[in-house]
């Protein structure tokens, strides 16, 4: 198995990677939550992968944290789940927000992920609820430390700008980014305004 690729950033798009090892470049397929805006054509980058084997073709899938790459691999362990939709999960929503949802035994919750029905969440909640314990998401992710208010003000900024068309896991990291910013207090209309610049 191929564990991680570190070298040049040949190519980046949304939803793929380019990495030059070697003068050989490896396609990575990423969800979104892996790709950084910041990151350049031409640097030098380190990115965990799973290589996935089938009987017609080989895929590298590429994440930034140990904890993506844990939870893909659980999710395709669940079934009626391939690649692609394990991919769709964590591009739809934080590992944070995921793993609330399966442990609250909430299937709504999951059914803001683009594609994920009701008979999918369900599934992902029997399924999911007793393996979530291994996923340990990185400090800081998709959280910042707040009081009740503050986080009622995170939850209606994020449900709004996803009404807006932001995906969930968007809209919850432009949302924690402008409440991390300021030391005052700001009203969910001032957060929902500054997160729009942002997005």
């Amino acid at each position: 198995m191929i564990a991680y690729l570190e070298g040049k950033l040949a190519e980046k798009n949304p939803t793929y990677f380019v990495i030059e090892v070697g003068g050989v470049g490896f396609l990575v397929h990423i969800p979104e939550s892996s790709y950084d805006a910041s990151q350049a054509v031409g640097d030098r980058i380190k990115m965990l992968t799973h290589l996935h084997v089938r009987e017609d073709a080989l895929a590298l899938y590429g994440f930034s944290t140990e904890a993506e790459r844990d939870l893909f691999e659980i999710l395709i362990g669940v079934s009626g789940i391939g690649p692609p939709m394990a991919q769709r999960i964590l591009s739809g929503m934080s590992i944070v927000d995921f793993k609330r949802f399966v442990l609250a035994e909430d299937a709504r919750g999951l059914m803001q992920i683009k594609g994920i029905g009701q008979k999918m969440a369900q599934r992902l909640v029997l399924e999911l609820r007793d393996k979530m314990g291994a996923i340990v998401p990185d400090a800081g992710e998709g959280a910042v430390p707040m009081d009740g208010k503050a986080m009622s003000v995170l939850e209606e900024a994020t449900t709004a700008l996803v009404g807006l068309g932001a995906t969930p896991l968007r809209a919850r990291r432009v949302v924690v980014q402008v409440l991390r910013g300021e030391s005052e207090e700001l009203s969910v209309e001032e957060v929902i305004k500054r997160s729009l610049r942002q997005i």
